[in-house]
């Protein structure tokens, strides 16, 4: 089998990380065979099972993709309680049903298919096309993973995707379905609307310290001191060892005999090209010039300027015409040519500026040659380096003696929380790799043994945690300001709110809407009343900044001279009356939209069949597995 892969691509060992990391990962989870431990279950489905290290890796996996949804770090109580840990469990327990269910059927697939089907992966290469050795080692370093190990694990999913493919794949919703889709979307609506804001108030509420002591108690949880870490890294890149001082006026001088030709500038000309009509004109021409009529003169007769005919500085090879480019060039300073017969008919040459070829000395180049040969030597010796951290680490050394020992630089961070935010509140950007570092700096006790963090294609970032500041509730006295700031916006919201809904209310009664505006609402800017606007046909998915998303579902949300009231913007409030209701007879759909049903369509038909798997076998979940698997969190 290995013998078969090589010979399909030189780099098939990358692309089969990438497989794994994207492909496998993404939608079923990882195997066993990525992260080292013990093999405790957490489910068993016949011969198949989903172990600890499975569950916890697909489980951190979607508290990563529902931490970014959600713009910052999510604890896992928080995240179970939109009910991640159930929906994990579900996804592990279904690839474990194929799993079985792939080899009840007798399902297989050749060494051949597999090793094309991993070599033809292009994700892996880099600019040139060709595998990166160093991303390779650091992933196989950061997953403990071995070649054979991952093509069992690549099959499997190579396996489960012959029943989705045969199952559910290329399904097409048929035309009345996506007609009705097509009416839903296309449906156009006019609104009367207006936007109430704070502008209704005449006076900006003030707080008393009742008010203020209130609304800090009854908002405590808005106001807790995160959780923060203080954390020891040591970094490790070509950048951080290089050496310039051990390298040679020797080698210095080879890489630049080595790079010679790529260091010379050639020729450059200022070439001014007249083109003439025929032959009668260029004769004319070089015989005006030959009788003492200046270049410019003739440029100037013939109705064109010399900017008009300037193709300014250009090299040999730049001129596209070979005749007129050997013409150029062996012309000499501001002295016209002779008539050329170009390409594209008789052409007069004067070259206005010459350039002469340049090549950039030893000596100006050689500082900068020595910094790139020390960086290229530091890069070859990263991975020597890393052997020796983790020598030295797994001889019972800490961060901090380690890089003494090697010489090496390490960092304190003091205090950085969930956000990678440093205790002022101010993000922390010169720590490379951030939000992995924070993802399971946070997920790490004291004393626990870490594993190095990739850092680009050939560098390491090393953490140990010493101390856990715990959460904390801050005291009033610490942030009376921002209580008071929160007082006055909910106050003025509010107040906003019951205004718009009074003038929503009003109108639903019959009431004229612009008189019930010129009532409730201030003059505008000009000293004139506030009137309804009217907007154009919008449709469900318009983008209109004056009404504002959620005022344009909360409209299609109800019939003809509805009236409703819905939040936008910058704590302003949209009352509209849907004025007109537009149901277009239009069918047509994106293709993108009606991918989307049919991939939802799939996504049906696959549970349900994988719901009936499941009801034929014997599934059993282990709940001890579920809590070893966050027990093990932070620890390697």
């Amino acid at each position: 089998m290995m013998d078969l892969l090589r010979g399909f691509s030189k780099g098939w060992t990358a692309k089969i990380l990438i497989g794994l990391l994207i492909a496998s990962f993404a939608v079923w989870g990882i195997s066993s065979s990525i992260l080292l431990g013990n093999t405790s279950n957490v489910v068993t489905v016949g011969n198949s099972n989903v172990t600890v290290q499975e569950f916890r890796f697909a489980y951190d996996n979607q508290l990563n993709v529902l931490s970014q949804q959600a713009g910052h770090r999510l604890t896992r109580q928080e995240a179970d309680i939109f009910g991640l840990r159930n929906n994990v469990i579900s996804q592990v327990t279904s690839g474990a049903v194929l799993d079985e269910s792939a080899r009840n059927m007798g399902l297989g697939l050749s060494d051949t298919s597999l090793a094309q089907e991993i070599a033809n992966d292009p994700t892996f290469r880099d600019l040139s096309g060709t595998f990166s050795r160093n991303t390779l080692r650091a992933t196989l370093r950061q997953y403990g993973l071995s070649e054979e190990e991952y093509i069992q694990d690549r099959k499997r999913v190579a396996l489960r995707n012959q029943i989705l493919e045969g199952t559910s794949a290329s399904l097409d919703m048929p035309k009345v379905f996506t007609d009705a889709i097509a009416l839903f979307r296309n449906e156009k609506r006019v609104f009367d609307y207006v936007a109430v804001g704070s502008e209704i108030l005449t006076e900006k509420p003030v707080p008393t310290e009742a008010n203020i002591s209130e609304s800090y108690e009854a908002n405590k949880t808005n106001y807790m001191a995160p959780e923060y870490r203080k954390l020891t890294l040591l970094t490790l890149r070509a950048s951080d060892i290089v050496k310039p001082q051990e390298i040679t006026d020797e080698e210095i001088r080879a890489a630049y005999d080595k790079q010679k030709n790529g260091l010379r500038t050639p020729e450059t000309r200022r070439v001014e090209q007249l083109v003439l009509k025929d032959k009668a004109e260029a004769d004319s021409a070089k015989e005006k010039l030959t009788n003492g009529t200046s270049f410019e003169d003739v440029v100037k007769e013939l109705g064109k300027t010399i900017k008009d005919i300037d193709l300014g500085l250009v090299t040999n090879s730049e001129l596209p015409d070979k005749k007129v480019s050997e013409a150029a060039f062996n012309a000499e300073l501001n002295v016209p040519t002779d008539i050329i017969e170009g390409l594209f008919g008789p052409v007069i040459v004067r070259v206005s500026e010459i350039k002469a070829e340049t090549t950039t000395a030893y000596n100006d180049i050689k500082d900068k040659l020595r910094d790139e040969l020390a960086l290229q030597k530091a890069g070859d010796e990263v991975f020597n380096t890393f052997d020796a951290v983790e020598d030295e680490r797994a001889a019972g050394s800490n961060l901090l003696d380690t890089a003494k020992a090697l010489n090496l630089k390490t960092r304190v961070v003091t205090k950085i929380d969930p956000q990678g935010r440093d205790e002022n509140g101010n993000q922390i950007s010169d720590i490379p790799v951030l939000q992995q570092l924070v993802r399971v700096a946070f997920e790490t006790q004291p004393g626990d043994d870490t594993r190095e963090l990739p850092v680009g294609n050939d560098g390491f970032l090393w953490y140990e945690v010493d101390e856990i500041t715990p959460t904390r509730q801050k005291e009033l006295a610490e942030v009376k300001s921002d209580v008071s700031d929160a007082w006055v916006v909910q106050q003025t919201n509010e107040k906003v709110l019951e205004t718009a809904e009074n003038i929503a209310e009003r109108v639903r009664k019959g009431e004229d809407m612009n008189a019930v505006l010129a009532e409730v609402l201030p003059v505008d800017s000009i000293g004139s009343a506030v009137k309804f606007e009217t907007s154009e046909a919008l449709a469900r998915n318009s983008q209109e900044a004056k009404i504002g998303n959620a005022a344009i579902q909360e409209g299609f949300d109800g019939v003809k001279n509805d009236v409703k009231v819905a939040q936008a913007s910058g704590g302003n409030v949209i009352v509209l009356r849907i004025k007109e209701v537009q149901a277009l007879e239009d069918k047509s759909i994106p293709d993108d939209a009606i991918e989307q049903v049919n991939a939802a369509a799939s996504d049906d038909i696959l549970n349900q069949i994988v719901q009936d798997m499941q009801s034929r076998l014997d599934v059993t979940v282990n709940p001890a597995g579920i809590e070893a698997a966050f027990n093990s969190y932070g620890r390697n």
